[in-house]
């Protein structure tokens, strides 16, 4: 049976003691912590099967920002500990893309029912989407357009045969826009298919590394010839450049 692990943050002794005496019953391992910063960290230095985050241990602002930073990256269960009524606060929460927001006197038995209804419908999704993901040629490991040199291979990249440092999220996006070459790409679907998720008002995620993978590609990124702006559609990755 495998063991699942739940990262709470939360300040509510209450709450943490009635979570893990049901989480003995069940097998579950539970960190728990009581500052955003520290439940960054931990989540992304570890693996987790859930998050479930209170409201109270940090200012709306930063749980807002942190849970949209979260789902970026985390195909799993978020749940919110609030006891707000306000419907404004409510609907920027689930803009995070959230999976349920619980006061923290919910009966356990019935928040544990929630969570693993959770776990098992993600858990399907995941199933489906392996069933139904159609068998793709091997891609090309090793891209030259002009003098941009992608090395998919080893996660490098060249520019008149010298290293660019990329970040992890500037890698894939490049590696997306060539496996896409030549096609106009929305904003939307770039999100979707680097990050993971189509998030409200998350459109400038794609615009700030577009423009660093033109900073660091282009000779005049105000001028691009690799990374061309289509107005009011998106962007295209050219198919053939002679200088840069």
């Amino acid at each position: 049976m495998t063991i699942q692990k739940i990262l709470l943050l939360s300040k509510d002794s209450s709450f943490q003691t009635r979570l893990e005496k049901i989480g003995i019953q069940k097998d579950w391992q539970i960190t728990s912590l009581t500052t955003a910063t520290q439940s960054v960290t931990t989540l992304f230095s570890a693996t987790f099967d859930c998050v479930i985050w209170d409201t109270a241990a940090c200012n709306l602002d930063t749980t807002l920002a942190t849970l949209m930073l979260i789902r970026h990256d985390f195909f799993k269960p978020i749940l919110v500990l609030s006891d707000t009524k306000e419907a404004r606060v409510q609907r920027k929460l689930y803009r995070t893309r959230i999976d349920g927001i619980f006061s923290r006197q919910i009966a356990m038995d019935v928040f544990c029912a929630y969570l693993e209804q959770k776990w098992w419908l993600y858990q399907q999704i995941v199933k489906h989407r392996q069933l139904n993901q159609p068998k793709k040629e091997k891609p090309q490991q090793l891209i030259t357009i002009g003098p941009i040199q992608v090395d998919r291979t080893h996660f490098e990249v060249s520019k008149n045969k010298k290293l660019v440092s990329l970040t992890k999220k500037e890698f894939q996006l490049l590696n997306y826009l060539i496996s896409h070459q030549g096609q106009v790409l929305s904003r939307e679907q770039l999100l979707n298919g680097v990050w993971g998720y189509e998030l409200l008002g998350s459109s400038r995620i794609v615009d700030i590394h577009i423009s660093h993978l033109r900073d660091k590609l282009e000779v005049d990124p105000k001028k691009p010839k690799l990374i061309k702006t289509v107005r009011g559609f998106g962007y295209r990755l050219v198919t053939e450049v002679n200088s840069l």
